[in-house]
């Protein structure tokens, strides 16, 4: 692999990094008791649903941040 193929797939990588970061700090400054059960949780599933980001991806970073 060439060194231009590797800065272009670094800054593939980059704008998908900023694009899943942009969307997970949108889901988290909207209310989130509308991703809530009844009991209180966190309902992981629905939030990936409306946010597009797959749902192993919210559980680390919602764990990062302690929700």
């Amino acid at each position: 692999m060439t060194t231009k193929q590797k800065i272009h797939l670094d800054n593939l990588h980059a704008k998908k990094r900023e694009s899943y970061q942009a969307r997970l700090n949108n889901v988290l400054s909207y209310d989130l008791s509308f991703y809530r059960f009844k009991n209180g949780k966190l309902n992981v599933s629905k939030l990936a649903r409306c946010s597009g980001l797959s749902r192993g991806f919210l559980e680390k970073h919602l764990w990062f941040r302690g929700l």
